[in-house]
């Protein structure tokens, strides 16, 4: 709730009745949030924990696109957004709850509280530099830059997430971030 307060103004009966429709859902380590070819139906926040947004390419690797955990919002987006079947994993790396929406009570609230449509697109254009920023960093970062520049604005990351999958989610081999991270240490 504080994060749709930090977006927007409610009234007391606007904020009771986003009370009632929140749901909490509790993970275990490695299981999944959604796989491939399901529809996305929840849209969140994480309270504590760990998701790893990825693919596997053609040769069966694992391609890690996102990392999300505590406090950042949780789901796949176009999925949902679409309600359409998603082509990503989004896998629990540790214990993790959530709160959350279901898209069907999300509809239902846009009728009841009008103000939920502002801050819908307020946390879509978040989520939209958030990937865009990524995007760009990927194409004119070099492989230090990048990874100084997720430690600067997602130092958590690094506290949760396994190093393996945060090479993966900066476009880079293990090996390559070890190198990285040690050529760092010494300057």
């Amino acid at each position: 709730m504080r994060k749709i307060k930090e977006k927007i103004v409610l009234t007391r009966t606007q904020e009771a009745y986003l009370l009632s429709k929140i749901n909490t859902i509790h993970f275990k380590k490695n299981d999944f949030f959604i796989t491939p070819g399901e529809t996305c139906t929840q849209i969140g926040y994480i309270n504590t924990g760990l998701l790893r947004v990825f693919n596997v390419d053609s040769y069966g690797n694992e391609i890690t696109n996102w990392l999300i955990t505590d406090g950042e919002l949780a789901t796949e987006i176009l999925s949902f957004l679409n309600q359409e079947p998603t082509q990503e994993y989004i896998q629990c790396i540790e214990n993790t709850t959530m709160e959350y929406f279901t898209y069907q009570d999300l509809q239902e609230i846009y009728k009841i509280v009008p103000e939920m449509h502002e801050c819908m697109k307020l946390i879509n254009e978040e989520l939209l530099i958030s990937i865009k920023k990524y995007i760009l960093s990927n194409i004119h970062l070099s492989a230090e830059e990048r990874y100084e520049q997720l430690l600067k604005v997602r130092p958590k990351l690094f506290q949760k997430a396994p190093l393996k999958h945060i090479a993966s989610f900066l476009g880079m081999t293990d090996s390559t971030l070890s190198r990285v991270r040690r050529k760092l240490l010494v300057t």
